[in-house]
């Protein structure tokens, strides 16, 4: 087989050519032997539906499912956004149905221009096993840290 008999042959009789030829070679060899870039060798192979199986060392043809539907190449417009939704449609289903008044945190917590510094407090393991269990609970979005900064700007508002 040449570079002009085996680009212009049908696929199947082609399939069928390489095959007996990679009884004896490599993928490699029998595209040098074809005069055949190895890319472009792979890439014609694929055209006819063929697919490579690299353990068996032979080109298969590739037989799609009627039944099965087609998956989706990319998402476009809102396909990303309700794949989330249908997702995480329990855990918001949880946090509206929330019965406390949603938990907004201050704008000053998430500062871009804010100086952040790194800080350890002594406190009861009782109470910040209740604290962080509560947050796990009822706030899993948001950060522990982010939730103690919060508090600390309540008890200053509110003391």
């Amino acid at each position: 087989m040449n570079k002009e008999t085996f680009f212009t042959m049908p696929h199947d009789k082609r399939a069928e050519e390489v095959n007996k030829l990679l009884e004896s070679s490599t993928l490699k060899e029998v595209a040098d032997k074809i005069g055949v870039n190895y890319s472009s060798f792979t890439k014609e192979m694929q055209s006819g539906d063929y697919v490579f199986i690299q353990r068996d060392n032979r080109y298969y043809k590739f037989l799609r499912d009627p039944n099965s539907k087609p998956l989706p190449t990319t998402q476009t417009g809102y396909a990303k956004e309700l794949h989330f939704l249908h997702e995480n449609l329990d855990k918001l289903k949880q946090l509206i149905a929330n019965d406390k008044s949603p938990l907004v945190l201050d704008q000053r917590i998430y500062a871009k221009n804010s100086q952040f510094t790194v800080k350890s407090i002594k406190m009861n393991d009782d109470i910040y096993g209740m604290f962080t269990q509560y947050c796990d609970e009822n706030y899993p979005h948001f950060r522990i840290q982010d939730l103690i900064a919060q508090s600390l700007l309540d008890f200053i508002e509110k003391y």
